[in-house]
């Protein structure tokens, strides 16, 4: 039978295995796992671990494996290093050999420092996912007690992989990377006299509090990102010649999106969209209140029986307006294909107008002008199917369940419930299940 002790063996085994064929040598932990996966198998499994590391390790592999196997008398693994042949190098060794200097490398060094912070909400569900998944946490004398299970270990070992595991969230994600370059002193950290340090600022939130609505201001270790150039609208939604016919079939006095419409609406888009990463990111899971007192600027607009969702339900929102932005971008008109991109496009064009520029020298003004220009009661008239969704906003809808265990009966119609909020129109194209979030 086989068992989650040999699902374990099998995944650390395979490990090493990579690690011998990538690097050519195992580190000396890495062999002291090796001898302890030898140990724990059965004499004839062990020896073709065994076997197989050493091959790994020199690069070298049979085409076709013999029939029987005898292990020699002279175990490679576990003899003396004194008249054995050495393999030559992997290609990596003398690619960007691991003693060499940053003046020693013909190539250049960037060094890349993440910042990952994770709460964690359910410790026992965390060490339980981390163990099924081949982690190992510290042997019981190394570790502290102000972390007796190893659960520094167990969100290590989640960054390092996945970067997610059941009973955790993840907060925090941060980069910051410079290209090392020897005339201004600089090394690489194996030989690096001073100590490695990174400053990644102060938190923006703690600067953004006298004000929660404004945009999130750049890091000050890092010069400020060049901003996306905003879309060519003026090309992307020509307008036609103008026509004062009226005529009911003319396709030139019919109503269009103009540049200058999309423009804001595209604006307001980004700008909710933004709004509510942040947002997501620092609320987690925990819910919106009355007490608040609109200082979620996104999720405080939203409906009270949508307080209680958790961060990748508002992660899913967030998403909602990129994609509403990305129809306009690429000369489209927005078409919502859910119940979350309705409401967050009506929040969208509840705020385009906002978006509006003053003086005559912005980009906007530069755009063609035309009589349909910010008629955004005509964008609410035909970008929906229905504004049932607004319904949610009535006050017998409105009220969120008293009960902890979030069981109560819920007066909002299935359709309407903010867990089916992204269950796609059937009459609509689907977006892509790959897309991804943009942050």
């Amino acid at each position: 039978m086989f068992t989650c002790r040999d699902a374990h063996l099998a995944q650390h085994a395979v490990r090493l295995l990579s690690s011998a064929a990538l690097d050519g040598a195992l580190t000396e932990q890495q062999q002291v796992t090796a001898h302890k996966i030898v140990a724990a198998l059965p004499d004839a499994p062990a020896a073709s671990f065994r076997q197989a590391l050493e091959r790994a390790r020199a690069g070298v592999w049979p085409s076709a494996a013999p029939t029987l196997f005898s292990w020699p008398a002279d175990d490679p693994l576990d003899g003396p290093l004194e008249g054995r042949t050495r393999p030559e190098p992997p290609v990596s060794a003398t690619r960007s050999p691991k003693d060499a200097r940053l003046a020693d490398l013909p190539g250049p060094v960037v060094r890349v420092v993440q910042l990952r912070e994770f709460h964690v909400y359910d410790q026992a569900k965390v060490l339980a996912a981390a163990t099924a998944g081949g982690w190992e946490p510290m042997p019981e004398e190394e570790l502290g007690e102000d972390d007796p299970d190893d659960l520094v270990g167990a969100v290590m070992f989640a960054a390092e992989t996945t970067g997610e595991l059941p009973g955790m969230d993840w907060l925090t994600d941060a980069q910051e990377g410079r290209l090392l370059l020897s005339a201004r002193a600089d090394e690489v950290a194996d030989w690096s006299t001073e100590p490695i340090r990174v400053n990644f600022g102060t938190g923006w939130r703690l600067r953004q509090a006298a004000n929660p609505y404004a945009a999130p201001p750049h890091l000050d270790a890092a010069p400020p990102a060049p901003e996306e150039p905003q879309p060519d609208f003026a090309s992307l939604f020509a307008v036609p010649a103008a026509c004062v016919c009226e005529e009911e079939d003319c396709q030139k006095c019919g109503w269009t999106l103009t540049p200058r419409t999309a423009d804001l609406l595209y604006s307001a888009l980004v700008e909710l969209a933004e709004a509510a990463y942040d947002d997501a990111a620092e609320l987690g899971d925990r819910p919106v209140t009355e007490d608040d007192d609109g200082a979620w600027g996104f999720f405080s607009r939203l409906p009270p029986v949508t307080w209680r969702q958790n961060m990748q339900w508002r992660r899913g929102l967030a998403r909602a307006c990129d994609d509403l932005a990305g129809d306009l971008k690429h000369g489209r008109q927005p078409q919502p294909t859910c119940a979350a991109e309705e409401m967050v496009l009506h929040l969208a064009l509840s705020d385009a107008p906002d978006h509006l520029e003053s003086g005559e020298d912005s980009p906007h003004a530069a755009l063609p002008r035309h009589r349909n220009d910010y008629d955004f009661d005509a964008c609410s008239d035909l970008f929906f199917q229905d504004h049932d969704v607004l319904w949610l906003y009535d006050s017998k809808y409105s009220e969120v369940p008293d009960s902890a265990d979030g069981k109560a009966p819920s007066p909002v119609p299935p359709v309407l419930q903010p867990d089916n909020w992204f269950e796609g129109f059937l009459n609509i194209p689907p977006r892509s299940p790959e897309r991804g979030h943009i942050r």
